[in-house]
């Protein structure tokens, strides 16, 4: 019964592993969600005005959004602080997670082709008239503001788990390219419940998996993914204004698609064959990227 739950090494079973990171997840995302909306509901009913009116906001305005997304990092980030304390029994660097002062490199340069990527689909959405694009007038500074904050929250949130604490639980398997596809495959269907859920959206989720799976394990670290997440989401979203995994959100421009299967239609970009088409050749590029920059090294030090 015990091999059930541990393998040969003593360690625990990285299904389990995964298991337990979810399940704790989701109840402290809960315990936090009950404690921030119940000093919420006592600062709205105990107060007048200014702080009543930051109370509305919170119930239906965008600050609701924000609010989820901090309250989702916490919960994530204090249960893998656990697991790697008592279980793994490794600091946040074992994961990828180093100093942004050596991984900056890679967030930006990760953060730039994110934004690219989305750019290159819109603009083949747009010449081939599988979309309308307008502009939209009604849009803050505090809202644009605010959306980096969230998206930046998701690409962390995301990528220390998925890549992070996945990947490196399922190596104890001893088989790199199983831990990768499991891991994207469970990232891919952390996002079925999502609205406007289509088949081909899961699937480009999946890729996507993979692409990051491929950036963290080329340069050791989790800031390229992490860079990529935010730009592909922010961009996606409150630039282009499509719907992001399927959740509306208002950008810059207005979009309004007209070839679902081009545009992937009310889930966003995400579920469209243009975003297929050029999350595949995000991998040659990357690939030949990788591949360059080793010669090149092994050259310097050689």
């Amino acid at each position: 019964m015990k091999k059930v739950f541990v393998n040969r090494n003593g360690q625990i079973r990285s299904g389990w592993k995964i298991a337990i990171l979810l399940a704790g997840t989701f109840v402290i995302t809960l315990l936090l969600s009950f404690l921030a909306f119940f000093i919420i509901g006592l600062i709205g009913g105990y107060l007048k005005y200014a702080v009543q009116k930051f109370y509305l906001l919170l119930m239906v305005g965008e600050e609701r959004f924000y609010l989820f997304n901090t309250i989702s990092f916490l919960a994530t980030l204090i249960m893998i602080i656990l697991m790697l304390k008592f279980i793994d029994k490794k600091k946040f660097r074992d994961i990828g997670f180093i100093s942004i002062k050596y991984g900056y490199k890679n967030l930006i340069l990760g953060f730039l082709i994110g934004a690219f990527s989305i750019a290159i689909i819109v603009l083949i959405l747009y010449v081939t008239g599988s979309v309308i694009i307008e502009k939209n007038s009604n849009i803050s500074a505090y809202y644009l503001v605010g959306g980096i904050y969230a998206f930046i929250l998701v690409g962390l949130q995301e990528e220390l788990m998925s890549r992070g604490y996945f990947i490196n639980a399922l190596n104890q398997m001893g088989k790199p390219w199983l831990s990768v596809l499991v891991s994207s495959i469970i990232f891919s269907l952390m996002h079925i419940l999502n609205p406007n859920i289509v088949f081909l959206g899961l699937l480009n989720i999946f890729l996507i998996g993979v692409l990051f799976s491929y950036m963290y394990l080329k340069t050791g670290d989790l800031w390229m993914p992490i860079g990529y997440h935010i730009s592909w989401n922010y961009f996606q979203g409150y630039i282009f204004g499509f719907n992001v995994s399927g959740n509306a959100i208002r950008g810059i421009y207005n979009a309004f698609p007209k070839n679902n299967l081009f545009s992937g239609g009310e889930f966003g970009l995400e579920g469209g064959i243009i975003a297929t088409l050029v999350i595949l050749i995000t991998f040659l590029i990357l690939y030949y990227y990788f591949e360059r920059y080793r010669k090149v090294q092994e050259v310097e030090l050689g």
